[in-house]
């Protein structure tokens, strides 16, 4: 996946997962309210890039990978309301989900089932 901007620092550059699941016909498959969708689908993103930084400094870690994360992990953050959205969708509507977040605010790498059902998710919004 190629990054529409390069983070810097300690910063992770991060494509937050969207909150509906619809069929390819376009149908809403989730029947959760509004709100609910909107709490839940704003702390779960997709890696897309590391700063230069992104990890080191943390004992026995020289990267992202001895951490445990990767481009293309599916993570959850600290909050939805971590980071900054980048202004890259000012240049294509596709980066409109791009964020930074400090990679203090990745908690969790999703795995089993739960990473199973947002892969599926993702899969039917294509």
């Amino acid at each position: 996946m190629d990054s529409p901007v390069k983070p810097l620092g300690f910063n992770v550059l991060v494509k937050i997962i969207p909150v509906e699941a619809k069929s390819k016909g376009g149908i809403i498959i989730n029947s959760e309210s509004d709100l609910e969708r909107e709490r839940k689908g704003r702390d779960i993103a997709e890696i897309v890039a590391f700063g230069p930084v992104a990890y080191k400094g943390y004992a026995g870690c020289e990267s992202a990978e001895d951490w445990g994360v990767k481009v293309g992990d599916i993570v959850e953050l600290s909050t939805r309301y971590d980071g900054k959205f980048t202004r890259a969708q000012e240049y294509k509507e596709e980066y409109k989900n791009y964020r930074y977040v400090s990679d203090q605010d990745i908690l969790g790498l999703a795995s089993g089932e739960f990473l199973d059902m947002l892969k599926n998710q993702q899969e039917l919004e294509k």
